[in-house]
């Protein structure tokens, strides 16, 4: 599994929870040392709905304001040419400050092979980064954006001693859960599968994402079972939606750790069985920096898991060094496609290209391609014209619980 669903996670020992907040209670913050901009913007969130606007000439004054607390910060609107220290620095600095760091829109005259190497820099330091986009801003750019945050995101609060105790208690109680966030059709909008994700439940009932836990189930060498627990889950409930009549294809992020144990295959296999489920509706994401040249018992494990009937995608393509000689050595079913490139779709000709051409690379080789991180209206007509299948992100639906996805799978859309 992988520690965030949405990249790297925040510091270890650091607690997390989920909060969902209304339009017209969101916070932002606009950092551009024009007069006009500043107040261009403001108005621009006031109409859609933001009425809390906070407004900085410099850099130095927005990271003076961040460092004393960003807890009610929900977006920073950044200028990248400033006065004293450019946006780039400031980015770099805000990267470095303790606590949680609200996502970033980055707002420029520069072209925009500057904006999305820029946007790639924030992305690098862990930074959540919505958008890259020429001035002026627009309420065609700012809205979803501002939407996005109204989907429950991570927040990182201080910590106690006894935080790992409690977290030891959830992982010994096995208070795991399986949440889905939905695959849909782009040729016709419909939900055919999901991809299974982790979540554990607090003692008060809250959820949290696996940027809590996985690192101490690595660090206690449970990894093994815990993958284990939760696909017994999520099968239990892939065996239910099969008997009312909907049969969807689940998606499981492989660990590297557990590629090297060559017991665990004829494991996963079996449970399958004694599920009810078929196999070929069952698809393992590796990701494609995890399997090393030299690593024979990961080669061997990714080639039985296509003996025996399971599906195998290479997750977030594109971000290793070695791709093209991964597809060569496995055998893929599935290519995803990273977020990284799908952000910069409708703006960047360099990520449209490399996203045309994975595409059709795909088709040629009959892999499935699903993009992943999708956010907006934009980019998913951008890959249905591309000619991409399946797409999964926020635009449709965030990770939910299994009786959430339930009810998308007797809907059939979003």
């Amino acid at each position: 599994m992988r520690r965030s669903d949405h990249g790297e996670g925040p510091p270890r020992g650091r607690m997390i929870t989920l909060r969902t907040r209304p339009i017209d209670e969101l916070t932002v913050m606009i950092v551009d040392d024009e007069p006009t901009q500043r107040l261009a913007v403001t108005v621009l969130c006031r109409s859609i709905g933001t009425e809390r606007v906070i407004a900085h000439e410099t850099a130095i004054q927005a990271l003076n304001d961040l460092g004393a607390g960003a807890d009610n910060i929900d977006l920073v609107i950044c200028d990248l040419d400033l006065p004293e220290m450019d946006g780039i620095e400031l980015i770099r600095r805000i990267a470095a400050l303790p606590g949680r760091i609200p996502p970033l829109l980055i707002l420029s005259g520069h072209d925009t092979a500057v904006l999305a190497s820029v946007e790639a820099m924030g992305r690098s330091y862990g930074l959540t980064m919505l958008a890259s986009e020429r001035k002026p801003l627009t309420r065609l750019v700012l809205e979803p954006a501002l939407r996005t945050l109204l989907i429950p995101v991570e927040i990182v609060d201080g910590t106690t001693p006894s935080d790992g105790a409690r977290i030891d208690r959830l992982i010994d109680a096995e208070r795991f859960e399986p949440f889905f966030q939905p695959q849909i059709s782009l040729a016709d909008g419909r939900v055919r599968g999901a991809e299974v994700l982790a979540r554990l439940r607090d003692e008060d009932g809250s959820i949290l994402p696996p940027s809590a836990f996985l690192p101490r189930l690595e660090e206690r060498g449970l990894m093994g079972a815990f993958t284990l627990t939760l696909f017994r889950m999520a099968l239990t409930h892939a065996r239910r939606w099969r008997d009312s009549g909907a049969e969807v294809t689940l998606s499981f992020n492989l660990s590297p750790l557990l590629l090297d144990d060559l017991d665990l295959i004829p494991i996963l296999a079996d449970m399958v069985t004694e599920a009810g489920v078929r196999r070929d509706s069952i698809l393992f994401e590796i990701v494609e920096t995890a399997v090393a040249k030299d690593a024979l018992h990961q080669l061997e494990s990714a080639a039985r898991l296509r003996m025996r009937g399971f599906g195998l995608s290479i997750d977030d393509y594109g971000t290793g060094h070695s791709t093209l000689e991964q597809l060569r050595r496995l055998p893929f079913t599935e290519l995803k496609i990273d977020q990284a490139f799908v952000h910069g779709l409708h703006d960047n000709p360099a990520s449209r290209a490399i996203v045309a051409n994975t595409i059709s690379m795909a088709r040629d080789l009959s892999l499935r391609v699903v993009a992943e991180g999708v956010e907006t209206h934009e980019q998913a007509h951008e890959l249905r014209v591309l000619g991409c299948e399946i797409g999964q992100g926020f635009f449709w639906s965030p990770p939910v619980s299994a009786e959430g996805f339930g009810q998308h799978i007797i809907n059939g859309r979003i």
